[in-house]
């Protein structure tokens, strides 16, 4: 019986339940089917509707069914009570209500399709109000074209239609889940049910078979009866004891208040002895000698009071109690006596008195607050308001604020210009902050504020407490401080165009002299006049980039683009100084980083030039390593973390807060070693910040720690990028070279790891070792090693006969080699290396080099096509304007397009350039456009060629080097646009593109 019981209580009454749950679901699924369907009904009838009581009653009934099917689904996903009123055939009531609770279980889980159903409902109600929007001005004043008038509300009803076959398909789904529920529990307990029954003869076998055991065993039983009977008295004394020794104060009187029995607490806290408080009334120990008559009352009527006390000790100290008296029932349930349970509460008493002057002192406080205070409720009535408030808003007292909260609606008094919103993590309380303009009509008052929203709770209901302060002024100041950050970002802009002007002249002509035959001497004095030039103009471009973000005129312009191809991009760059320095360059881009992202290339490229240059520069051996992985994804919203890396210099604990402040450097003495304007940080970390993410810098690098000369640094940041949801799926990624067995031969830990790395994502097979002997070793162990990766460093010395070996051992084994010496470029066929890679190694020119080696049928289709023209080919006897005012740039400029192959004519200004375009005497291919000329700017002209209908390609070539003034060029109608000062190789590649 208790196993069956048990069962019953533990299953058939669970999956009982649970079959009942469902049952309840389907018919309020049942209900939703109807509503749906009178909806549907209601939908149709909008074509006969000509009354405009009839489209009102037509809108409420769809609201109202609405409203309701919106309930059913929330009910149906969460669970709740529904109310179903259903007509009946009886003689005292026409309908009844039908309560209808469903709960949700952990057996059958929620139904996806739930969720999808509420937005398609209000579809619905969006659809009726188009309807009626369209019918009600109809019933009005009847349209003329009653036919186009009639196919406009087919047309709704026609969306009206699509939208309940949707609706009906979601809840024929529905409907089939919750049928399949119900089947597949009566399943589960008929399942269970025959198990149950398999198992109960079994068990009545072993019940029979433990009969025995426990005869035997309560028969021993008795036979301790009397001893368990003597435990018992023990334990009745020791509860006595326990009864006795409790700290609370027990008192035990007769019916009629007598004391009977007191216990040691009662003695400590009320100071009587027991021989002096036995037989006496409970009323002499009252503060006022009489007792509550409710106290009587309740407790004679056989119930439990409690309740405080204010009693007398005996030395007349009064104190209070909190008190729970109990009657004691004799076995003819008639009351034999009162138990009271007494608690000494003085000092909490004390406690909340002491607290409720604290409230008393903190509202005093806060009406006298240098800010206003505003509470404020739910539906933007103001309740409370301090002096403070009032007198901000140009009232004489709180009573005035809350009058005029009545007459001047607050979304007209409060004007919100700014909104933020803090999260506190230990509250989780969001805390609004804003900027709002104050506005009172009645007192005439403008005034700018400063608001904080906090959300409190106050007599039991969910209010805000809004406190705020005048920043008219502070507005002020702020206004004037834009304009002078206008007057300077001009004036910086100005000065960066007259700077430059003349550094073209310079860095032009060092560049054409550095191209003719000079002594080794002269070349060095050469070399140094464009290192130093080059120096100033990065000097330049920090103090332009900062004085704009100080300004705010910077602007972050998010475009597609391709990410790896950026960050091979960026390791060309760098090579050149690293190669110079003889450290190593490492990327390493996590595999799962889509290639083409939406965000600002141009900034970003900047901040990781200012870090991995940076690091280059304070890194005199080891490496500069830059990581990027993904922090986190939802959906088309991707957040990267960077991290460049370096075993250099390091920077000391006391500096790494400064690190990120203008004009600031670790070594900021004057025997510093590294030279700087100190700005690269700042305007990294400005940058950052515009684009919406964070930088941070630890040091010493946990890779190098151990060093105490090059400790080195991580710069890491992180930065949100949009997912360009049309890029094509990420080669890198495929699983082509799957199988592949690779030897690599490095010595340098970071450079193998992250190359090993990326090999297994490709799905190469790949082990590594450290020198040539061990190469040699494993190529003759392993026959069916098919490729060999080498560092160029790990060889002693130029003559690479050992890669002949190699092969004369495994004939198939291809080579690719790691160098960033150009030596190796020049003739590699005859030493038997397949592949020269120069570094930093760029997965993308790596997956090319293996993909030919091993894949040459998918390559040779991308090689096809048409032979491309030379650029030699392409500029013979093309003919260039270039419009320049400045003597020294049309000199240097005439003589780097002479270098370079074309014949040129020159305009002094647009005008110029204008009257020899529409002069017709000589067709030019391309024009070189300088912005800033007297008479007419570049801008001018290039708007007037245009409006002339002349496509020439016109190339901007100015001083106006700020971000923002390509965009402006190209706004004008120009092509393309080229900074000063001019490098000769950068003005042969936007040749090369526009010829």
């Amino acid at each position: 019986m208790v196993i069956e019981n048990y069962f019953d209580h533990a299953y058939i009454l669970r999956y009982q339940k649970i079959i009942h749950n469902q049952e309840q679901k389907q018919k309020i699924d049942k209900v939703l089917q109807k509503n749906i369907l009178k909806l549907n009904l209601l939908f149709k009838g909008f074509s006969g509707i000509d009354h405009p009581q009839q489209l009102t009653n037509t809108q409420k009934d769809i609201n109202g069914l609405v409203s309701e099917c919106l309930k059913i689904v929330e009910i149906l996903d969460e669970g709740g009570t529904l109310n179903e009123v259903k007509p009946v055939n009886m003689p005292d009531q026409e309908l009844i209500t039908e309560v209808i609770v469903h709960e949700v279980d952990d057996y059958t889980g929620s139904i996806p399709e739930i969720r999808e159903m509420a937005p398609k409902i209000g579809d619905l109600e969006l659809l009726a109000s188009k309807i009626a929007g369209i019918i009600s001005p109809n019933l009005e004043n009847p349209v003329l074209d009653r036919d186009k008038y009639l196919q406009t509300i087919n047309f709704y009803i026609k969306q009206s239609e699509t939208l309940f076959a949707r609706i009906n398909e979601i809840e024929n789904k529905i409907s089939y889940d919750i049928n399949k529920n119900v089947v597949s529990l009566n399943n589960a307990s008929i399942n269970i049910i025959n198990r149950y029954n398999n198992i109960k003869y079994l068990i009545l076998f072993v019940f029979n078979l433990l009969a025995i055991v426990v005869t035997y065993y309560i028969i021993v039983q008795i036979k301790k009866v009397i001893l368990t009977r003597r435990r018992a008295e023990e334990s009745n004394e020791k509860l006595l004891q326990a009864v006795e020794q409790s700290p609370m104060s027990i008192m035990i009187t007769d019916t009629k208040g007598n004391v009977e029995y007191v216990n040691k607490g009662f003695e400590e806290i009320s100071g009587y002895d027991k021989s002096e408080v036995l037989n006496k009334s409970i009323d002499s120990f009252h503060s006022n000698g009489n007792s509550s008559p409710g106290f009587w009352n309740t407790i004679q009527a056989g119930r439990i009071w409690t309740g405080e006390i204010n009693n007398k000790k005996k030395d007349g100290e009064l104190y209070w109690e909190k008190v729970l008296i109990s009657p004691v029932l004799s076995k003819s349930k008639a009351i034999s006596s009162f138990i009271a349970i007494k608690e000494d509460i003085t000092e909490k008493r004390t406690l909340t008195l002491s607290l409720e002057e604290s409230i008393d002192s903190m509202k005093t406080i806060i009406d006298n607050l240098p800010v206003g205070i505003l509470i404020v409720n739910n539906s933007k009535e103001i309740i409370q308001a301090n002096d403070r408030a009032a007198k901000i808003m140009g009232y004489k007292s709180p009573k005035e604020v809350l009058d005029a909260g009545k007459i001047q609606d607050y979304g007209e008094m409060f004007v919100t210009e700014k909104e933020e919103h803090i999260s506190d993590p230990a509250t989780r309380i969001v805390i609004s902050v804003l900027e709002e303009q104050l506005i009172v009509q009645k007192n005439n008052i403008s005034r700018s504020i400063l608001k904080n929203i906090i959300p409190i709770r106050l007599n039991n209901e969910d209010v805000y407490l809004e406190a705020f302060m005048d920043i008219s002024a502070q507005k002020e100041i702020q206004k004037r401080e834009a304009e002078s950050n206008k007057a300077k970002s001009e004036f910086l802009a100005n000065m960066s165009h007259e700077i430059r002007t003349p550094m073209n002249g310079i860095i032009g002509a060092t560049e054409l002299l550095g191209n003719t035959t000079l002594s080794k001497e002269q070349n060095n004095i050469v070399s140094i006049i464009g290192r130093s030039c080059e120096n100033l103009l990065n000097i330049i471009n920090d103090i332009l980039d900062f004085s704009k973000i100080e300004a705010g005129k910077m602007k972050i312009e998010p475009y597609p683009f391709n990410f790896r191809s950026t960050i091979d991009y960026l390791m060309d760059q760098m090579s050149f100084k690293t190669n110079e320095k003889g450290i190593e360059l490492i990327s390493s881009v996590e595999q799962t980083i889509p290639n083409i992202l939406i965000g600002d290339e141009s900034r970003l490229i900047q901040v990781l030039v200012n870090l991995l240059g940076n690091s280059v520069k304070f890194t005199s051996e080891g490496e500069v390593v830059l990581k990027v992985e993904v922090s986190k994804q939802i959906g088309s919203q991707i957040t990267l973390h960077f991290a460049v890396e370096d075993s250099g210099i390091g920077i000391p604990k006391d500096k790494l807060e400064k690190i990120f402040e203008s004009f600031t450097q670790a070594d900021g003495s004057t025997t510093r070693k590294y030279g700087g304007t100190g700005l690269g940080t700042s305007i990294s970390k400005m940058l950052i910040e515009l684009m919406g993410g964070k930088i941070w810098v630890e040091s010493p690098n946990p890779n190098f720690a151990w060093s105490k000369e090059s400790p080195g640094s991580i710069f890491h940041f992180i930065l949100p990028f949009d997912i360009d949801k049309n890029q094509e799926s990420n080669e890198l990624q495929e699983g082509r070279f799957k199988g592949i067995k690779t030897l690599v031969v490095d010595n340098h830990k970071t450079n193998l790891l992250l190359l090993k790395k990326t090999l297994n994502n490709w799905g190469i097979v790949s082990q590594s070792c450290q020198d040539e002997k061990s190469a040699m070793e494993i190529v003759r162990e392993k026959e069916d090693l098919q490729l060999i990766m080498i560092d160029s460093h790990v060889f002693s010395k130029l003559e690479v006969d050992f890669v002949a070996t190699l092969k004369e051992v495994n004939k198939n084994l291809k080579v690719i080699l790691f160098t960033s010496d150009v030596r190796w470029k020049q003739d590699y066929g005859y030493k038997s290396i397949d592949r020269v890679i120069q570094k930093p190694i760029k997965h993308n020119e790596l997956f090319e080099a293996v993909k030919e080696l091993f894949l040459p049928d998918d390559s040779s289709g991308e090689s096809g096509g048409s032979q491309q023209l030379s650029f030699e080919e392409k500029i013979k006897n093309k003919i260039i304007l270039l419009v320049e005012d400045n003597i020294i740039n049309q000199k240097i400029a005439e003589k780097m397009l002479d270098k370079i192959g074309l014949k040129i004519a020159i305009a002094s200004n647009g005008k110029e350039a204008v009257d020899l375009v529409s002069g017709g005497d000589i067709t030019f291919d391309l024009i070189l456009m300088d912005v800033q000329m007297p008479i007419m700017n570049g801008l001018d002209a290039t708007r007037e060629l245009r409006a002339n209908r002349f496509d020439i390609p016109i190339i901007a070539m100015t001083a106006n080097a700020m971000k923002g003034d390509r965009e402006v060029c190209i706004e004008a109608g120009m092509n393309d646009y080229i900074g000063k000062p001019v490098k000769l190789d950068d003005l042969a590649r936007l040749l090369d593109k526009w010829l």
